[in-house]
């Protein structure tokens, strides 16, 4: 069944039944640059995503014109759930990242893609290569999100690391999501890892915010967390 100009309008008459102004002020509380519309919570945007992923994704996303948070969030999910190669959500995800403008935005969508294959991943690696060095804060937090996501295996992880040490520093979402991506590297390979932290090359936020973040992990070893302390920078 095609997706109308009625579908679209009827989807927005639901956004707005399923609007909660407490939760809205909450959440647009969390997330800085962003103006949460309706204040509807993800799960049920989730749902929402589905019911047109059961219909017609494709004439839903030809028809949307995300006008507000959570129809972003929504088109999104749509993206990420739409099953169809690699090959051919690749220009659906590229056209999606100017819409990221935010760090809610990013991870949910990030989470939410799935690579089905290694085929997929190493097409997907390739696509993230240049973003990692983008100067646009959130198509580099992308890149960093999806990372950490999705590639911190082998053999990934090795070269992920090294993109990290390389990059400059400055941007509040891409530094802290430089430190969240070291933080599960150090987790699932730490003696990979540990060598960067003991050379105190990265940034002295990235540094002290990844081990802050390994320090509060339930998965790493109380003595390994003693020893990270000696690596903070002043």
């Amino acid at each position: 069944m095609s997706y109308t100009p009625q579908d679209y309008q009827q989807l927005l008459a639901e956004l707005a039944g399923l609007a909660d102004e407490q939760y809205r002020q909450f959440h647009q509380g969390l997330v800085p640059g962003a103006t949460i519309t309706y204040g509807v919570r993800v799960p049920q945007l989730r749902r929402l995503a589905r019911a047109i992923l059961r219909q017609d994704p494709a004439g839903f996303l030809s028809l949307s014109a995300p006008g507000s948070y959570e129809e972003i969030m929504i088109r999104g999910f749509v993206i990420a759930g739409m099953k169809l190669p690699l090959t051919e959500r690749l220009p659906l995800i590229e056209s999606f990242l100017p819409l990221i403008g935010n760090w809610a935005v990013c991870d949910t969508f990030c989470s939410s893609l799935k690579l089905r294959s290694q085929e997929e991943k190493a097409l997907m690696w390739q696509a993230l290569l240049p973003l990692f060095q983008d100067s646009r804060e959130y198509y580099a937090r992308f890149a960093l999100v999806m990372f950490l996501g999705h590639f911190v295996e082998e053999p990934y992880v090795y070269r992920g690391l090294g993109i990290i040490e390389g990059l400059p520093a400055g941007r509040y979402y891409v530094d802290m999501a430089s430190a969240w991506a070291v933080s599960v590297c150090y987790v699932k390979f730490p003696a990979l890892t540990r060598p960067l932290l003991e050379r105190q090359a990265l940034p002295p936020f990235v540094q002290n915010k990844a081990i802050q973040k390994i320090r509060e992990s339930y998965r790493v070893p109380a003595e390994d967390k003693a020893q990270l302390v000696k690596y903070k920078l002043r």
